[in-house]
C-alpha cells in the first residue's frame, strides 16, 4: 500500500519498450497543429530516457500536452505515454510552482454548488464584456470561451425531491456517480440518465460522491488527484461491497475512477471499485445483447451525428452509446470521423492555448459541415462544450436523445424535429 502523499512512478525500463514507430505521433492533435510541441514520442519515452529526479525540469513544452491519451490507445508496445507525460508535467510544475488560475479552475466542484445556487446572478456576469475582458486579462481565460451556465436546481437537488418511483418492490438496485458538471452545469442529462435506468428496470440510488479528480490531473497536480481519488474510494466502496453496480455518464469522470486511481495513482481499493463499475451506454447495450430488460425505442426520423471522444476510446470498450443509438428505428446516425475536438478540459479555457484548441478542433467542424446533422451527440461534457462553439449547432449527450424515443412522463431537453 502506497503513502497518501506518494507520487508514484512508472518503471524506468519502460522508455526503452518503445520502439520509435511514431504510431503515437500520426494521431497527437497537439502536435499536428503546432511545432512547439514535439510530440509523444518525444515527450514521452523519448525524452523520459534522460530525465533525472535530481536535476531541474527544461521540459516547458511538456504543458502543451492536452492528456487526450490517444497516444496510449495506438501504442503497439503498450508504453504508458500518457503517464509519462503526467509525471513529467507534475515535476515540472512542482518545481515551478501553480497558479492561481489553475488553483481557481481545478475547485470548480467546490464554487458549483454556489454558482447554481445564485444562477440568476452569475450567468449574466459570466456573460458581461467587462467580467470577461478582467478574467481574460487578470487570470487569462480567453474572452473568446464560452462559460458553462450553472442550473438550478442542482441534480442533486432534483433527485432528492422526485417521487421515489425507482423505489418498486423487487427493482434490482444501480448506483449513479453523475459528476460535478452534470450535477450543477447540465442537470438533464442526469434526469436522462435516470429515465432510462429507470425505463430498463432499475431502482436508481445517488451515492455520495465528490469530484472525480480529473480536473487535478489534467493540471499535474497528481497529490491533489490523489486525495481526490482516496475520498471518492472511502464514498463509494461501501456500495460496490454490497453488491451494487456503479454507472457513469461522463467519459471522463469514467476514465478518471475506472483507470486512473489504479494503474497511475496506485489506490487501495482502485481495482474493486473498477471492476463494478460502468459506462451508462456499456450497461444498457450488454443488456440489450443478453436480451434482459430491453426497452423498446419509438421511431425518431431524424439525421444525427455522433462524435466519439478521446476518454471513450481509452476506455476500450468499443463505442456502445452508437451501437445503441443504431437500435432507434428510423434515426440516421453518422459517426463523425475526427481524431480530437481539442478542447482538453481546461486547457481549452487558457488564454495562451485557445488557438490551438481551435485548430485542432477544425476538422470536426468541417466534418459536422459535411454531414449536416440536425443534432450532435457526444459522451464527454468537454466535448459538448467545444462542439457547440464550433458548430453553432445543437449538441447532446446520448442518453438525451434515447430517452426522448422511450416513453417517459419528462421528455426533458428535445431534438430538433427534422427539417422538411
Amino acid at each position: 500500500m502506497t503513502h497518501t502523499d506518494e507520487i508514484p512512478t512508472p518503471p524506468r525500463n519502460l522508455p526503452d519498450v518503445c520502439v520509435r514507430c511514431a504510431t503515437c505521433m500520426a494521431v497527437c492533435p497537439v502536435s499536428r497543429v503546432t511545432p512547439r510541441f514535439p510530440g509523444p514520442k518525444q515527450a514521452g519515452p523519448g525524452a523520459q530516457r534522460f530525465r533525472s529526479a535530481s536535476e531541474a525540469s527544461v521540459d516547458d513544452w511538456i504543458e502543451l500536452c492536452t492528456a487526450c491519451r490517444l497516444c496510449d490507445t495506438v501504442c503497439p508496445t503498450g508504453v504508458p505515454i500518457s503517464e509519462l507525460n503526467l509525471m513529467a508535467k507534475a515535476k515540472y510544475l512542482d518545481e515551478r510552482g501553480r497558479t492561481f488560475r489553475d488553483w481557481l479552475l481545478v475547485r470548480s466542484d467546490l464554487f458549483g454548488e454556489w454558482a447554481s445556487r445564485f444562477s440568476r446572478i452569475v450567468n449574466p456576469l459570466m456573460k458581461n464584456r467587462t467580467i470577461r475582458w478582467l478574467l481574460d486579462k487578470v487570470l487569462e481565460i480567453d474572452r473568446r470561451r464560452a462559460l458553462p451556465e450553472y442550473e438550478t436546481p442542482t441534480f442533486r437537488e432534483w433527485f432528492s425531491t422526485r417521487p421515489a418511483a425507482s423505489e418498486a418492490a423487487g427493482r434490482p438496485r444501480i448506483a449513479y456517480f453523475h459528476g460535478c458538471f452534470t450535477n450543477t452545469n447540465e442537470v438533464d442529462v442526469g434526469k436522462a440518465s435516470v429515465a432510462l435506468l429507470e425505463a430498463h428496470g432499475f431502482s436508481v440510488i445517488i451515492p455520495p460522491q465528490r469530484c472525480c479528480g480529473i480536473p487535478r490531473l489534467g493540471v499535474g497536480d497528481l497529490r491533489g488527484a490523489r486525495e481526490m481519488g482516496l475520498r471518492n474510494l472511502s464514498l463509494l466502496l461501501p456500495t460496490v461491497r454490497e453488491g451494487t453496480d456503479i454507472v457513469f455518464s461522463s467519459t471522463s469522470c469514467g476514465l478518471m475512477l475506472r483507470h486512473e486511481y489504479g494503474p497511475l495513482l496506485n489506490l487501495p481499493g482502485a481495482e474493486e471499485l473498477a471492476k463494478r463499475l460502468f459506462d451508462i451506454c456499456e450497461l444498457l447495450l450488454r443488456l440489450r445483447e443478453e436480451g434482459k430488460q430491453a426497452v423498446q425505442f419509438r421511431p425518431l426520423p431524424m439525421r444525427a451525428a455522433y462524435f466519439a471522444p478521446c476518454h471513450m476510446k481509452s476506455l476500450n470498450i468499443g463505442l456502445p452509446a452508437l451501437e445503441l443509438l443504431r437500435c432507434v428505428p428510423g434515426l440516421d446516425i453518422r459517426l463523425i470521423e475526427a481524431e480530437c475536438c481539442g478542447l482538453g478540459g481546461l486547457y481549452g479555457f487558457k488564454k495562451e492555448k485557445y488557438a490551438i484548441t481551435e485548430e485542432i478542433g477544425r476538422d470536426l467542424a468541417k466534418e459536422v459541415a459535411r454531414i449536416d446533422p440536425e443534432v450532435i451527440l457526444t459522451d464527454c461534457e468537454g466535448c459538448r462544450m467545444q462542439i457547440r462553439q464550433l458548430t453553432r449547432r445543437k449538441v447532446l449527450h446520448p442518453v438525451q436523445l434515447l430517452r426522448f424515443s422511450i416513453d417517459t412522463h419528462d421528455k426533458g431537453e428535445r431534438p430538433l424535429v427534422r427539417r422538411q
